[in-house]
């Protein structure tokens, strides 16, 4: 797994359980819980798409979004 894969799978994991967190109000085990499975599904996931010509163009995507996402709308939003 590249680095860039990693840090973009990572932040996507990070997301889901923020957003289920704040959701949920689940506890710091519930939370622990969901990183794991979460993780789990996202390996399985990146470990069948990688080798296809569609995950490069995914990860280009996110990655960008991501990036405009915090140096552009996140300032407005302050």
């Amino acid at each position: 797994m590249d680095i860039t894969s990693s840090i973009v799978i990572g932040a996507a994991v990070s997301l889901i359980v923020q957003y289920l967190k704040k959701r949920l109000g689940t506890t710091s085990a519930g939370t622990m819980l969901a990183v794991i499975t979460i993780s789990i599904v996202a390996g399985t996931a990146y470990f069948f798409i990688k080798d296809t010509s569609l995950w490069e163009p995914i990860i280009s995507i996110l990655g960008f979004a991501g990036a405009v996402y915090t140096f552009i709308f996140r300032r407005f939003e302050e």
